[in-house]
């Protein structure tokens, strides 16, 4: 008897990313999901069974049934990511193929979504390296110039600074989101949520600059449909990638550490709570519909904030000062 092939999710991954399509979610979302269901799918085409565990599933060679995708399958492509990547790659995978196969229910594919009862992998809290005042001296230094590769990376950085957006947040946009005089950038968050990011005047004027050279470096005006970020060579959009990379070489330059482009997220939420900034202003700004995420990027720094609300309030210094007080009086 000839054995079963492996089950093959390709044509099912496929229509749910049409379906993503055709809901308009935000392109880093889409490719989050996909990312997620096509690295299940590889994984089950190679799938072997734990070889000590007699009572092990085989590899799937239907979507459900006896043969099909079981519990057990994705949580072993759940301990396989977090062997090989990261307890937060790993929640990511987890809560995106959950989004799938409840897809797959809506669909009437399956009956019941094996992930039903499975819960995420424990997230560990992380505190993201907040960027030193330092740095972004040197970050900025090496971006002082006067052609369009310097004016563009100066605005960049400042507006990833002044704030708080997320990577895809402040790359996937379009001249028109750019209100200069109003000082905000109109941002799609996550859940399609659209919010205005505002920004200082250093950051206005640096916008200011970069869009009067985008427009020579073009040999046009600049239209409201046109990116807000242009390549250097291509003079077409960055992506999120290019961005990235960007900020890279310009840490090179500096010889400062490499900033990956979130940490200017949590150094922004730092700098904002550090100089009494209200919580609720924050959670606008940053696009927050739970005060718990307060708490996660308050985590990062938290402790440069402690020692300093202590120097202020430090019971022993404000007894020292009590009884100098009265013995000078």
């Amino acid at each position: 008897m000839a054995k079963s092939k492996p089950y093959d999710l390709a044509p099912l991954t496929a229509s749910w990313a049409r379906s993503l399509r055709a809901r308009n979610l935000a392109d880093n979302t889409q490719r989050v999901y996909v990312r997620a269901a096509d690295g299940l799918r590889k994984y089950l085409l190679d799938y072997v069974p734990a070889q000590n565990d007699e009572h092990a599933r085989s590899a799937p060679t239907a979507l459900e049934g006896e043969g099909g995708i079981h519990r057990e399958h994705i949580e072993a492509y759940i301990q396989h990511l977090l062997e090989e990547t990261s307890p937060a790659t790993a929640h990511q995978h987890f809560r995106s193929l959950k989004t799938f196969f409840n897809w797959c229910v809506d669909e009437e594919e399956m009956d019941r979504s094996p992930m039903r009862t499975m819960k995420p992998p424990r997230l560990p809290e992380v505190e993201v390296p907040i960027i030193p005042d330092d740095a972004l001296e040197k970050l900025l230094k090496v971006c002082k110039g006067t052609t369009f590769q310097a004016r563009r990376d100066t605005a960049i950085i400042l507006m990833f600074l002044d704030t708080g957006a997320r990577l895809s947040e402040l790359t996937e946009r379009r001249q028109a989101a750019l209100d200069l005089d109003l000082m905000v950038l109109h941002v799609l968050g996550k859940g399609d949520r659209e919010r205005p990011a505002p920004f200082g005047r250093a950051t206005a004027v640096a916008m200011d600059r970069y869009l009067r050279a985008a427009a020579k470096h073009l040999g046009r005006p600049l239209e409201p449909l046109d990116p807000l970020w242009f390549g250097v060579k291509t003079k077409s959009a960055m992506t999120i990638w290019g961005v990235g990379t960007m900020i890279e070489r310009r840490c090179k330059e500096a010889g400062i550490p490499h900033i990956h482009p979130h940490q200017f997220r949590h150094t922004f939420a730092h700098l904002w709570k550090v100089n009494g900034g209200n919580e609720d202003a924050l959670m606008r700004i940053m696009g927050w519909r739970s005060r718990q995420m307060l708490s996660r990027y308050g985590s990062s720094a938290g402790e440069e904030r402690a020692r300093r609300e202590h120097r202020d309030l430090s019971p022993g210094d404000r007894l020292h000062g009590g009884k100098s007080g009265r013995g000078q009086r």
